[in-house]
């Protein structure tokens, strides 16, 4: 595919972009994805979507990272939206999707990773519904979900169920993170009846949400590690030290000519895995994993530098490179780290 945007997504991007910098953090990022309609656009028009193509996803969060964008976009459109997509029966996604994509219900996914592997156990039920138990650290704004995608062990293998956040046997509770933009939750069932909603490929609609799901993330961290290197071109070019621009030392011009090689190369395979309707199945994780790794360590990469670059000032409560370095440290660890994405990797490299 081509490693770069259409017209048509660059017009997307910069009309985001432009939203996002009169919003303040919070609801009102919600409000702006919806009004712009946004949140239909990964889903096939069937389902109440726009039908628009991951690549087009990935813009939406490289500009929601690029602005360290709160709300549920990613937990309810991309982790529990792309889960049921692929991995949902027709019946549940003809009920369930048109809500998430016009925003009137907001999901969270409970899952572990990979998303096959839970810490949820399935039991009892029939056809149409199931028992769930156990409890499932670090879900995505799952404290305030109206609806929770859960995948559960069962006697058989993996099953997938979706029930209500406020049902019967489920305790919600918020836990602390690093990066307070990103709120993280501990679900807990106990005895909780859920509807059954696994379609026919289970295990391998969980695998493509899943690498949907971390090239989504990827392209958030491509974003957030742009903002970084902008933020700290602009510092450079203004902030005087022996009468001098400190963007004019040999040391500010390596740091920051690093910083642009990482992102150019984590961008460039960001946009590679994003085709992934072209891909196998295998082509598709391996893609998606180069993603990770490359997007990880340019974010990560880019907030260090960043803090270095602006000195003391990268160092307060009052600038916003604080709230960028916490994010690159999250999003690293989130859905399997860097070591486990390169496994990936390397295993394809070298069978």
């Amino acid at each position: 595919m081509p490693l770069e945007l259409t017209v048509e997504q660059r017009d997307l991007e910069s009309s985001l972009r432009s939203s996002l910098a009169r919003t303040a953090a919070g609801d009102n990022v919600w409000d702006s994805l919806l009004e712009m309609g946004l949140t239909e656009v990964p889903f096939p028009e069937n389902y109440g979507g726009a039908g628009f193509t991951l690549k087009d996803t990935a813009v939406v969060m490289a500009e929601l990272g690029r602005s360290l964008g709160a709300g549920p976009y990613f937990s309810s459109v991309i982790l529990a939206g792309f889960t049921l997509l692929h991995a949902g029966s027709d019946a549940a996604k003809t009920q369930h999707l048109p809500t998430i994509a016009d925003g009137s219900v907001t999901a969270a996914l409970v899952t572990g990773y990979p998303f096959a592997s839970t810490s949820i156990t399935a039991s009892g039920g029939d056809d149409n519904t199931i028992v769930l138990d156990g409890a499932q650290e670090a879900v995505v704004t799952g404290a305030d979900a109206d609806l929770l995608v859960v995948v559960a062990e069962g006697p058989s293998g993996p099953e997938l169920a979706v029930i209500g956040g406020h049902a019967a046997g489920v305790t919600r509770t918020a836990r602390e993170s690093l990066d307070f933009t990103r709120p993280l939750a501990r679900i807990e069932f106990t005895g909780a009846s859920a509807a059954r909603v696994g379609g026919s490929h289970l295990i391998a609609g969980l695998d493509k949400a899943q690498a949907i799901a971390i090239t989504a993330l990827a392209a958030e961290q491509v974003g957030a590690a742009r903002a970084c290197l902008e933020m700290s071109v602009d510092y450079a070019k203004t902030r005087q030290q022996f009468g001098r621009a400190i963007g004019s030392f040999q040391s500010i011009k390596h740091r920051l000519t690093d910083m642009l090689v990482a992102i150019e190369l984590a961008e460039a395979a960001v946009l590679d895995a994003a085709d992934a309707d072209s891909r196998s199945s295998g082509e598709l994780f391996v893609a998606a994993a180069t993603a990770r790794v490359l997007a990880s360590r340019a974010a990560t990469f880019a907030a260090e530098e960043s803090v270095q670059i602006h000195g003391g000032i990268g160092f307060t409560w009052e600038h916003p490179l604080h709230r960028y370095f916490r994010r690159a440290k999250t999003s690293e660890l989130l859905f399997g780290n860097t070591a486990v994405h390169a496994e990936t990797v390397a295993a394809a490299l070298v069978p």
